[in-house]
């Protein structure tokens, strides 16, 4: 005679595997749309932090300071080889040619700190080493120009060094990933400090 196994249990666990699968994706799909939503907040600081860098004046002293009527006639655009170091790169540490080589005396630390202050507005996950300001002369402005800096150049705002920590799905001890450099790009305007 054959003998009977016992039925009691499998529902319950049954229910149980069906129960952590299900929690599992619906944590999965939270832990997702969080991961989007702080891309999308660093994308918008960026453009929060470009906007207030070509606003404002410049973090880069040899950029805010210079003077095109030496290089060009006054009224005459400005030449691209008059501007050294270009591009200026400025981190909180200081503006160089490259992040190699920081000067921290070409730095204008107040105005690096107010374009960091939107950004960090925008989201909070934002600090001063996180964020690159480059200056690029291109040739926009004119020698002379007696309403602010000689020069408008384009300004691109960069975030680098930003983490997704996962929160719903740790459990699974997931290690956090680190997001993309984002970065913006807008020319200064003519005439900022009129």
């Amino acid at each position: 005679m054959a003998k009977k196994c016992s039925q009691k249990g499998t529902s319950t666990v049954e229910f149980a595997l069906v129960t952590l699968m299900f929690l599992t994706a619906v944590l999965g799909i939270v832990d997702f749309s969080r991961a989007l939503w702080q891309w999308n907040l660093a994308a918008r600081a960026t453009q929060a932090g470009a906007r207030a860098a070509i606003v404002r004046d410049f973090a880069a002293l040899n950029f805010s300071r210079f003077d095109g009527a030496l290089s060009a006639p006054i009224g005459n655009p400005v030449p691209v080889a008059a501007i050294t170091p270009n591009p200026a790169v400025c981190t909180r540490e200081g503006c160089g040619a490259s992040l190699l080589s920081l000067d921290p005396a070409m730095l204008d630390a107040g105005a690096f700190a107010r374009i960091v202050a939107p950004m960090r507005a925008t989201d909070r996950r934002i600090g001063a080493g996180n964020v690159i300001v480059e200056y690029r002369h291109l040739g926009l402005g004119l020698a002379g120009n007696p309403f602010g800096p000689d020069i408008d150049p384009v300004i691109t705002v960069r975030l680098r060094d930003l983490r997704f920590e996962f929160l719903a799905v740790g459990f699974l001890q997931l290690p956090a990933i680190a997001l993309p450099d984002f970065r913006t790009s807008l020319t200064a305007e003519d005439g900022r400090g009129a």
